[in-house]
């Protein structure tokens, strides 16, 4: 890649490292190094981004999962501007609030009851809080990235002491990690979360196992669905291998880029949240509300999670196809399912594949197609299939250039 490709950008950072610490937003981090990466965007409609510096891309990015139909959908801002315009965020409830909740809960059979946040992180804390009034118990146990607040990072110098003993973690994919924790704290795990792209190869049988090992010890099973829901027909991976998770945990994909999160779950289970401290002032903004009811309308009208499952599997397979042409050690696939696809790098030595990676990252950028080295990708309703040949076409480009620099080493 051409070295000064991108000067507006590097200024926008320079300014940035004066008022912002670290210099960017944890999900503004850059994806190869900050010389060779468009750090600042300026605009962004349906599935393609400009920066700063002019460069248009076909965005897999899509702000990490948070525009299922594409950027700027105008049936979605234009419900969240009609909300605005009466008054967003008003001093008591609104009727708004039930009507939300009523069309939410309606989309998991396993839900009656929902409470609405507005970030994945909120949410998911907020499910481990209701889930330890539900049982009496304090402990839980955790698979996966379920947000940035403080038990995510039990082991981080910059949170309290002790949550490590409280936020246990397990292997996904071996139930006998599960069952362990369970015989070392007998009756006092409250819940175990389960972000379900840590299932690999995603499977009912899987799944269900740990929903029954949780169940067993009296514990609550937690999807966070934050990134998978509305993805998947028939609408989530709850729906689609018939789970009944006693709590589930949805945001990034239900609104289309409105700031908006819930959790939902069982009467007898949501019923503890009454009276729980989980107010927020902008939890009962009614915007981002009308933006997800537009959201999910469209969605099922459309056949959103037909269409990005098709684009998904396209996208996998080409690139398989290339892997397999250049005889390149890696691999692509779904995490955990077509929508949410990702090209993982398998040299056996690090260095090397490192370079590799970098190498092709960055030669897809030159081409003008934005993907995450380090992060799943996200197919958007507002993507075609022109684009993912567009993108394929290139995509051989650089694993070819990827190919030769693994030869040269």
């Amino acid at each position: 890649m051409t070295e000064g490709r991108f000067p507006s950008s590097q200024a926008w950072l320079g300014r940035a490292q004066c008022v912002i610490p670290g210099a960017h937003h944890l999900s503004g981090r850059v994806l190869t190094t900050p010389e060779r990466s468009p750090m600042y965007i300026e605009r962004g409609f349906g599935c393609r981004i400009t920066d700063v510096d002019g460069h248009e891309y076909i965005d897999y990015l899509m702000a990490f999962g948070a525009f299922l139909l594409g950027y700027a959908d105008p049936e979605v801002d234009a419900a969240a501007r009609e909300e605005l315009e009466r008054g967003s965020l008003l001093s008591m409830n609104r009727p708004q609030h039930v009507l939300f909740a009523e069309a939410l809960v309606a989309q998991f059979d396993a839900a009656d009851m929902a409470v609405v946040l507005k970030t994945g992180s909120e949410a998911t804390t907020a499910a481990l809080r209701i889930a330890r009034r539900a049982t009496g118990r304090r402990r839980v146990a955790r698979a996966g990235y379920h947000g940035w607040h403080d038990w995510c990072l039990p082991l981080e110098n910059s949170v309290p002491a002790g949550l490590d003993a409280q936020v246990l973690e397990f292997n996904a994919n071996d139930p006998h990690s599960l069952e362990a924790l369970f015989s070392v704290f007998p009756g006092e795990i409250s819940g175990v979360i389960l972000a379900p792209e840590m299932v690999l190869p995603p499977t009912r049988e899987r799944f269900q196992a740990l929903q029954d090992l949780t169940h067993r010890h009296g514990a609550l099973f937690i999807l966070d669905e934050v990134k998978t829901a509305f993805r998947t027909a028939p609408g989530s991976v709850q729906a689609r291998f018939e789970l009944k998770p006693d709590l589930t945990t949805v945001s990034k994909g239900l609104s289309n880029g409105w700031p908006i999160a819930a959790v939902v779950g069982r009467r007898d289970v949501m019923n503890s949240a009454a009276g729980m401290h989980l107010s927020g002032t902008f939890h009962g903004d009614t915007a981002a509300m009308a933006a997800a009811l537009t959201t999910l309308r469209i969605v099922r009208e459309r056949d959103v999670a037909g269409h990005v499952w098709a684009l998904g599997q396209r996208l996998i397979d080409g690139l398989n196809a290339i892997v397999r042409e250049f005889d390149v050690p890696a691999l692509s696939y779904g995490e955990p399912f077509p929508p949410m696809p990702f090209l993982r790098f398998d040299h056996p030595d690090s260095q090397v594949n490192d370079a590799m990676r970098t190498v092709f990252y960055e030669a897809m950028l030159e081409r003008g197609v934005l993907l995450h080295p380090r992060h799943m990708w996200f197919i958007s309703h507002a993507h075609q299939r022109d684009d993912i040949d567009t993108t394929l076409e290139h995509a051989r480009s650089a694993m070819r250039i990827a190919s030769q620099h693994c030869r040269a080493t």
